[in-house]
């Protein structure tokens, strides 16, 4: 106890030096844990986007052949069909669902109102697939849809208020798709930025889109969902061969068929922002460094300062450990102090950033910092070691002093 109240004592009649001292340890936990706050909360949002996909999912799309298979020329195009997608099915214990696509822009006629939107069929597990919500009081499309050729539509928010004045008044009611009637089950919902081109969007069955909307029973893409256990990458490399074989193009001929491995994506953005967090943590260190630099700077002026005053200590029979722990001790307080004071400023301001997050209508890059608490632990536990580093030599330095050199000292000066 005794060498606290020295240590605060010097702390009181020093508090300019003790200020500057602290502040680039302040500032340098500051700065790391906005960043990391920041960083986390802009990794969220973006996974967040992907929430649409379920996360095994993938989707294939038919394209050109660029290469000779055998007598068959390139230029070829890539299709598939219904049967094509049962075989698949049946081919494959590791999907868990899959569902053609199909789509054009046709002519949407309500209340005397029209427009130009996309339509696409879907069979009843595509919104499994890409996971579609629409409004409490609709409902999805389902396999009885398909069975039975319904003629019903899911439509997105754009075509609603194109074609009424408010979701109420087009759902349940009928709609003319390129002359033909259907009925609005339901209004998607558009709650991330990769659902944002579904709000010019209509879903139909599949098996209705063939009937009232195109002759050609072939369509360019079909998307896929794995069970959990299944190794996608591998699959993926499974379902080229099959394709390619059945299809008859080379494995190899990129142009003709391209799949969009969803969980890789993800991988590879998780891998980016594990890259992010490291650089982070390193730009933070380097701001502390210069902090623990300053400190040491001003623990070394401090016991020059005080040469005179540990002479005495000395020469009364004070022990060189004790004038060593009363520096070290010192320096890890106002570091301690500092780094704490830092920390409770960045969460501040990170809770302010989340107020105003909360009342901006457009935060799809960030939707919330996070500071977690591991985070702020070992920031803890860096401004401990910070101190001792920072005031290790100072420290020696002073158990070092001569009793009757360091006497003498003020009256040379």
């Amino acid at each position: 106890m005794e060498l606290l109240r020295e240590i605060f004592y010097s702390i009181k009649h020093n508090q300019v030096r003790a200020i500057l001292s602290g502040f680039g340890v302040s500032w340098g936990i500051f700065i790391l844990v906005i960043l990391l706050g920041a960083g986390n909360g802009f990794e969220n949002a973006v996974m967040n986007m992907f929430s649409i996909f379920a996360q095994k999912s993938i989707y294939v799309y038919g394209g050109s052949t660029a290469k000779k298979y055998g007598n068959l020329n390139e230029g070829r195009i890539i299709k598939f069909d219904s049967d094509y997608i049962d075989r698949l099915g049946k081919r494959f214990d590791e999907i868990d669902a899959i569902s053609a696509e199909i789509s054009g822009y046709y002519t949407i006629q309500s209340n005397q109102k029209s427009g130009n939107y996309r339509i696409l069929g879907v069979d009843a597990d595509y919104m499994r697939i890409k996971i579609l919500t629409v409004n409490s009081s609709g409902r999805n499309i389902n396999s009885s849809d398909i069975i039975n050729s319904r003629n019903i539509a899911i439509v997105g928010k754009n075509v609603v208020n194109t074609l009424s004045s408010n979701n109420i008044e087009l759902e349940n009611n009928w709609i003319d798709i390129n002359g033909v009637s259907y009925k609005v089950v339901g209004v998607l919902k558009n709650d991330n930025i990769f659902g944002a081109s579904e709000i010019n969007s209509v879903y139909i069955p599949i098996t209705s889109y063939f009937k009232e909307l195109s002759n050609d029973r072939e369509f360019p893409s079909f998307c896929l969902s794995l069970k959990g256990d299944t190794d996608s990458k591998i699959f993926e490399n499974s379902l080229r061969s099959y394709i390619a074989n059945k299809s008859e193009f080379s494995e190899d001929d990129t142009q003709a068929l391209y799949i969009a491995n969803f969980e890789t994506q993800t991988s590879s953005f998780e891998s980016l922002f594990k890259g992010v967090k490291i650089f982070i943590w390193a730009i933070g260190i380097c701001f502390l460094i210069s902090g623990i630099v300053g400190i040491g700077n001003i623990m070394f002026v401090a016991v020059k300062e005080r040469t005179n005053e540990i002479g005495i200590r000395l020469a009364v029979g004070a022990m060189p450990r004790s004038i060593m722990n009363l520096v070290l001790l010192e320096s890890i307080i106002v570091t301690s102090v500092s780094g704490v004071i830092g920390l409770l400023m960045g969460k501040f301001t990170l809770l302010f950033i989340d107020w105003l997050l909360s009342i901006s209508s457009n935060n799809v890059l960030l939707e919330k910092t996070i500071l977690e608490l591991p985070v702020a632990v070992a920031s803890l536990i860096i401004l401990v070691i910070s101190g001792v580093i920072a005031g290790m030599i100072p420290a020696v330095n002073a158990s070092r002093v001569e009793p009757v050199d360091a006497i003498r000292y003020e009256n040379r000066n």
